[in-house]
């Protein structure tokens, strides 16, 4: 099954949320990295993250998060990469 992927990039904030879920599931936010913060519903599941100060933050800081939540971030851009090419293209 296929889920929809949601990105915001909020630019006067630098800020960058990803939702795999619904954001109002949100029940708790934890950081997880230096300016990551995993999104979780009330069963501790990730369900988005934040990404603060997004265009200062560089492979390292991510390289260095959990592996679930590196995982996650790399098949949700994954997957808007491939979104933005087929707008592009048309």
């Amino acid at each position: 099954m296929e889920r929809l992927v949601r990105a915001y990039y909020v630019p006067e904030m630098d800020t960058l949320d990803i939702w795999l879920d619904e954001p109002d599931r949100e029940s708790e936010s934890k950081e997880v990295g230096d300016g990551v913060i995993a999104k979780l519903d009330k069963h501790g599941k990730i369900i988005g993250v934040e990404i603060i100060s997004a265009s200062k933050t560089g492979r390292e800081q991510l390289a260095n998060l959990p592996e679930n939540i590196r995982s996650i971030l790399m098949d949700s851009m994954e997957k808007l990469a491939i979104a933005a090419s087929r707008i592009t293209r048309k």
